[in-house]
């Protein structure tokens, strides 16, 4: 009878395991057949790093995956996320990852969406702090799409003194990974 219940429990993780416990947004973007991101009509996610945003355009400046520290420099960061549920919270993490493969810093919000009229969404982002789970800064958007973007920066001015290398940024929804774009910080030449 042990030995039924031991095997029994094990197929249960084993299913588990195999299926995953990712929301089907994260699913949808993992699966084989999803192809190019830009060929689907249901949700999709992407994420552009850049140098700078342009003030008046709002044009993202310098984008790619190769950054120089400088005097005063950053890497942007935008996770843009379209065609999303309304009324669906979504929770995202954007993290932040080191060379040696530890975690630098992360940005955490939780996102959700209602459509105000035909062809008009109010989406209301609230930033929580880490350390302090109470403290929410909010944002409120309103759009033509159901889509909004999340950003966060790192500074690789070279008085931080960072380490040239390979990062990582990485987005999570519903604590699964989701994208993840590696960039190259290199010192001036």
């Amino acid at each position: 009878m042990r030995i039924r219940l031991l095997v029994c429990a094990l197929a249960m993780v084993a299913l588990f395991l195999l299926s995953g416990c990712s929301s089907e947004e994260v699913q949808q973007m993992r699966s084989p057949q999803a192809g190019d991101s830009a060929d689907r009509d249901g949700f999709n996610a992407t994420v552009t790093l850049c140098r700078k945003v342009g003030t008046k355009s709002g044009r993202r400046i310098g984008a790619g995956q190769e950054f120089e520290m400088r005097e005063k420099s950053y890497v942007q960061a935008f996770a843009d996320f379209t065609n999303i549920k309304t009324e669906r919270p979504y929770t995202v993490h954007l993290v932040w990852i080191r060379p040696d493969g530890r975690e630098l810093f992360r940005k955490y919000a939780e996102v959700r969406q209602q459509t105000v009229e035909k062809n008009q969404f109010r989406t209301v982002i609230n930033w929580l702090d880490a350390e302090d789970m109470h403290k929410v800064k909010s944002d409120t958007l309103v759009t033509e799409e159901p889509d909004f973007t999340l950003d966060t920066r790192f500074n690789t001015s070279l008085k931080r003194e960072r380490e040239p290398g390979l990062y990582h940024f990485r987005v999570y929804l519903d604590r699964a990974l989701l994208l993840e774009e590696p960039f190259t910080v290199r010192t001036s030449s």
